[in-house]
């Protein structure tokens, strides 16, 4: 197989104002700030990189045939240019000590590189587009299973970590790492996910399909109970 050199965005000198440092040994960008800081922050990069910048980890998924935790790795492998986001305040302690408490970091992608590490995958697996249908059907079984790039549980765990927690902060008590973000935020991002999800199923759908989903998504949302997370409301 020819070397293929992957095609990394570039982030010159001048961006390194607006995105931070590079955690060394990786292109993980790191920045902190306001809620407000947070916006400017990716609406900048939207406009540096012609909306190239902009892809959450959760929807790498949509170009890439992998899991979060692999996106994760990756970054932290230095595979795959990011962008972080710690949304800060200060937090007063016992006796009016003050610490940084820090939420869990927005972190953004470039769609032209997961489109690169796709066809990275085909390229490792054999994928080829051949009428032999048991070929094609085996190629298809290996890319869906992302290529060998799914971390083992140990890998996950650590790539998690290296995501959430800037490595440099590493033992430093005036940090505080807060684990969740807020409710709402996470419950607008489970819903906006859903959409999106089933406006794809629809568009590869049969016209009978794709016309009862979007019908669904018409109708909106609603809280499942028993499996703690937003689905689209039964058509009646």
């Amino acid at each position: 197989m020819p070397f293929i050199q992957f095609p990394f965005i570039e982030v010159p000198k001048e961006l390194r104002a607006l995105v931070g440092e590079p955690t060394p040994g990786t292109r993980a960008y790191r920045r902190e700030g306001t809620f407000k800081e947070c916006g400017e922050w990716l609406e900048k990069l939207g406009e540096f990189y012609k909306g190239d910048v902009g892809l959450s980890t959760s929807s790498v998924v949509l170009f890439v045939p992998v899991s979060r935790a692999s996106v994760y790795k990756r970054i932290k492998e230095g595979k795959l240019t990011a962008f972080f986001f710690y949304v800060t305040h200060e937090e007063t302690r016992l006796f009016g000590a003050k610490r940084r408490a820090k939420e869990r970091p927005f972190i953004v992608v470039s769609v032209s590189e997961c489109k690169a590490w796709a066809e990275e995958i085909k390229r490792r697996v054999g994928f080829v587009d051949d009428p032999d249908e048991s070929l094609f059907k085996e190629s298809e079984r290996l890319l869906q299973a992302g290529g060998g790039d799914e971390p083992t549980e140990q890998e996950a765990k650590e790539a998690r970590e290296f995501t959430e927690h800037d490595p440099k902060e590493k033992g430093n008590r005036k940090v505080k790492y807060q684990k969740e973000r807020s409710t709402i935020y996470e419950d607008y991002k489970q819903q906006d996910m859903l959409y999106l999800l089933t406006e794809l199923k629809a568009a590869m759908a049969s016209p009978e399909k794709a016309a009862a989903l979007r019908r669904r998504l018409r109708k909106g949302v609603e809280w499942d109970k028993e499996n703690k997370t937003w689905k689209l409301k039964e058509e009646k």
